[in-house]
């Protein structure tokens, strides 16, 4: 019988730890507003839907998993998702960009190819 008190004041030891440990740890209020705006920013530039929707589209589900992790008062999963949705929607936005880079590239190639060929017509053979 003496033992089982000892289990007992351990196991609620343990518990009193374990929540303490949880309740430590503070909501990630600013790593979700920065994650908010990225991801609603990156989401309203119809350029980003089109070349990267796939990023997108992870970046708002990760977000939408950070806001239940939120409340649910699970901190440090929220945190996680809320990081990962920043990184996702700055990884569409980039992949955009990138795609918008290559389309004006190949303008300006176009271009120059044009004009070359114009003045190889026109130069003396």
């Amino acid at each position: 019988m003496h033992s089982s008190a000892y289990f007992r004041i351990a196991t609620a030891s343990l518990a009193l730890g374990a929540l303490a440990a949880c309740s430590s740890t503070p909501p990630p209020t600013e790593q979700m507003a920065v994650a908010r705006t990225a991801v609603n920013r990156v989401a309203a530039a119809p350029a980003t839907a089109t070349a990267a929707p796939t990023d997108l589209q992870r970046a708002q589900e990760k977000l939408i998993l950070a806001e239940k992790a939120m409340a649910q008062q699970d901190y440090r999963n929220a945190r996680r998702l809320a990081a990962e949705a920043e990184v996702d929607a700055r990884v569409a936005e980039t992949r955009a960009e990138a795609t918008r880079n290559a389309t004006n590239l190949a303008q300006v190639q176009d271009s120059i190819r044009a004009l070359q060929e114009e003045i190889n017509r026109r130069s003396p053979r």
